[in-house]
């Protein structure tokens, strides 16, 4: 399986091809169940507007990274989950039942969503 940090500057080439002027920001954080990415997405005025979170194996089902992308959606930044392929449809099942607006990818999809 592909490694949270691979995954984050994979998906930043792709998101900085797509969108050519934007700001982006990759940060990573060691938890028990790994490490965990964090893509922050810049608008024009340097303002964040979107947070791309790249979990590792469960931890997108973790309490307090629920509420992380709850907070984040509430606060009208955009939420975007990226979680290791075999799981996403359990992941995306259980983030639109209890947050709602995420969009769940799994690491084999890094070219979709590109566009802010």
């Amino acid at each position: 399986m592909a490694e949270v940090g691979e995954v984050a500057r994979e998906r930043m080439a792709k998101l900085g091809e797509a969108n050519p002027g934007r700001k982006f920001e990759d940060d990573y954080m060691d938890t028990e169940f790994g490490t965990r990415g964090l893509i922050r997405v810049f608008g024009y005025e340097d303002d964040v507007v979107a947070l791309e979170f790249i979990e590792p194996e469960e931890m997108w089902a973790d309490p307090d990274a629920l509420e992380e992308y709850s907070e984040t959606l509430s606060d009208g930044i955009g939420v975007r989950v990226i979680v290791p392929a075999e799981e996403k449809r359990d992941a995306a099942d259980m983030l639109r039942e209890i947050i709602g607006k995420a969009v769940v990818l799994g690491y084999d999809e890094l070219g979709k969503f590109l566009e802010i």
